[in-house]
């Protein structure tokens, strides 16, 4: 049993020196050298973590010139328009629709009495209603004396006045037409005033105010 045991320590003892020299001549490389390991058996390189910065984006900017070609500036006429023409919607006729037209004349049957009877030509604006002379009064005076009022009538006296369209009696006076209008008065002496004021259906009066020249003749042009 001593026996035994002494040989066994002695194939230990051999094993111990052999096998270590043949682990260091065969170590399975054929002429290069290993890699160089790390402390953990690894390859230090894999190991090394550099900080790379992310690479900052750039904006490039390219201005791009593209030719614009001009245009004309064309100006074309405009047209009016078209007249539709004038619409008319007065209903009452106003005092300034109506005008003297021309001269006021004095006629005097007995010039060195004095004048005796009026006669002047109105006209009526193209936009007006007709107007129905029936309706129509006439306020004469001179300083001095009362007014007196006449009205139409079919004879000419001092208190109605005719009217007439050319040689022809009318009663009414159209739009854009003209009445002539006489009536007989008290005489009146050379240089006085005359107040004539022709009162409309609607309540307007269209006021004439004439002056008799210095001498009275036959027919005198009132001013």
């Amino acid at each position: 049993m001593r026996n035994h045991g002494l040989i066994f320590c002695s194939v230990l003892l051999m094993a111990m020196v052999f096998f270590p020299g043949c682990i260091t001549q065969d170590t399975g490389y054929t002429g290069s050298s290993p890699a160089p390991q790390g402390a953990n058996g690894t390859s230090p390189v894999g190991n090394i973590h550099l900080p790379f910065a992310a690479p900052t984006p750039q904006v490039v900017y390219i201005t791009v010139t593209v030719p614009v070609p001009v245009q004309a500036t064309v100006t074309a006429p405009v047209p009016s328009p078209a007249s539709a023409g004038t619409v008319c919607n007065a209903t009452i006729l106003p005092a300034a629709d109506i005008r003297v037209t021309g001269t006021v004349y004095g006629l005097a049957t007995a010039p060195e009495a004095g004048i005796d009877e009026i006669r002047f030509t109105m006209g009526l604006d193209s936009c007006s209603p007709a107007l129905d002379l029936t309706k129509v009064q006439i306020v004469f005076s001179v300083p001095g004396t009362f007014p007196v009022t006449l009205t139409h009538g079919t004879r000419t006296s001092t208190g109605f006045f005719t009217t007439k369209t050319g040689t022809a009696r009318v009663t009414s006076v159209d739009p854009g037409e003209q009445v002539e209008i006489t009536f007989f008065v008290a005489p009146v002496t050379a240089g006085a005033t005359m107040n004539i004021g022709v009162k409309l259906p609607g309540g307007a009066t269209v006021p004439i105010q004439k002056t008799a020249p210095a001498r009275i003749s036959a027919t005198n042009v009132l001013s």
